[in-house]
């Protein structure tokens, strides 16, 4: 039965210290969106493609198809309100 201990100990003491870091790291995050009044940025936002959708939208916005067919889709986007 000593053995069993043994090995279990690790494990215990391993998911107790991942739990503390979880802990700071929610309390971390907790202060940051206190001080800054928004959640913290997570990775930025990158137009790559323009659907269907959005062409349709376009074309109703005016914009011709040469026009959608040349648009950035960062553009694209940003005539959207999607930026």
């Amino acid at each position: 039965m000593a053995g069993s201990d043994d090995n279990l100990r690790p494990l215990l003491n391993q998911t107790t210290a991942e739990e503390a870091f979880l802990g700071r790291l929610a309390h971390a995050e907790d202060a940051e969106l206190h001080v800054t009044g928004t959640a913290p940025a997570t990775s930025p936002v990158v137009s790559l493609m323009l659907t269907n959708r959005q062409r349709a939208a376009l074309r109703e916005l005016g914009f011709s198809e040469e026009a959608i067919r040349q648009m950035p889709p960062a553009e694209a986007h940003g005539k959207l309100g999607l930026a």
